[in-house]
């Protein structure tokens, strides 16, 4: 039996990415997989874990993985200073990041860069899967790509198949499981247009807000103010912010003349998402023409 285990945030498809390795491997004849999640906290960006079992036999055991053949990052600061303590002798880990590392056993692919040049969004959950299939003889990249045709909505299929062969082409051209020396930068596509220098956010892939966009003051319409004596530090506007514009203050919860977050408003695009799920009117979205 080969088992994966995956490790994750909600949004970015570990348990989608842990179903398509399962239905990819059972386009075979003869072949059975298991798939399931394990969630803590379900909301966006909370860590979580998924796990898939491939066997040439009927799977009866359904339990959790503690030790895995492939344990997979879809996240990089979800890796632990010690990487193998779930991984089984000979196995792999392979992690979605931009940094290198030196130990053989840790595979890194740029899944965010990949995935944001093709979809225009960091979703690493095919680069993965097509990295797998490079690591591991029993994942093929056209049962993955028969898994997406099966499984993902029509309009999302040419787009992740070309993710997928992107992948598999990067995982090729590394001499072993490293990059070579004289191996291009990676410029992801995204901050082709910005001032960043590269070299500022290559150790990661996952960034404070303002790193991985342009500025919207510009085009935004509205933006939020937010009431220091109504916010009740409930931190919900915090939690669903979509591009993590809103952040904590730690504000002296007596001090009523400061709000328990603040908002970032060289990257708010005024989607007022805040606003709706606040549920002590504590923000109002407020005109661009109407701010001095």
């Amino acid at each position: 039996m080969v088992e994966i285990l995956w490790h994750g945030r909600g949004g970015q498809g570990a348990f989608t990415a842990a179903k398509l390795l399962g239905a990819a491997y059972c386009t075979q004849d003869g072949h059975y997989a298991l798939a399931f999640p394990s969630f803590g906290p379900e909301r966006r960006g909370a860590p979580m874990r998924a796990f898939t079992k491939l066997s040439r036999e009927r799977i009866g055991n359904r339990s959790a993985l503690s030790v895995a053949d492939f344990v997979i990052y879809l996240d990089d600061t979800l890796l632990p200073e010690d990487p193998f303590g779930e991984l089984k002798e000979g196995g792999v880990v392979l992690v979605n990041s931009a940094r290198r590392f030196e130990d053989p056993r840790i595979v890194s692919i740029d899944a965010d860069g990949i995935s944001s040049g093709i979809l225009g969004r960091a979703i690493p959950n095919t680069v993965l899967l097509g990295a797998l299939s490079v690591l591991s003889d029993d994942v093929q990249a056209e049962g993955i790509l028969q898994a997406i045709r099966d499984y993902m909505p029509p309009k999302l299929h040419h787009k992740n198949f070309d993710v997928v062969k992107a992948a598999v082409g990067a995982m090729e051209g590394m001499e072993t499981y490293g990059v070579p020396a004289n191996a291009p930068a990676i410029r992801i596509p995204t901050l082709q247009d910005t001032r960043l220098d590269p070299m500022q956010f290559a150790q990661s892939t996952c960034f404070p807000a303002g790193h991985l966009v342009t500025k919207n003051a510009g085009w935004r319409q509205v933006r939020p103010v937010i009431d220091p004596a109504a916010c009740t530090a409930c931190l919900q506007c915090y939690l669903y912010c979509p591009d993590g514009t809103i952040r904590k203050t730690h504000a002296d919860p007596v001090d009523s003349t400061q709000a328990a977050v603040f908002v970032d408003l060289d990257f708010c695009k005024g989607c007022g998402i805040c606003k709706r799920v606040c549920k002590f009117d504590a923000i109002r979205m407020v005109p661009e023409s109407e701010v001095e």
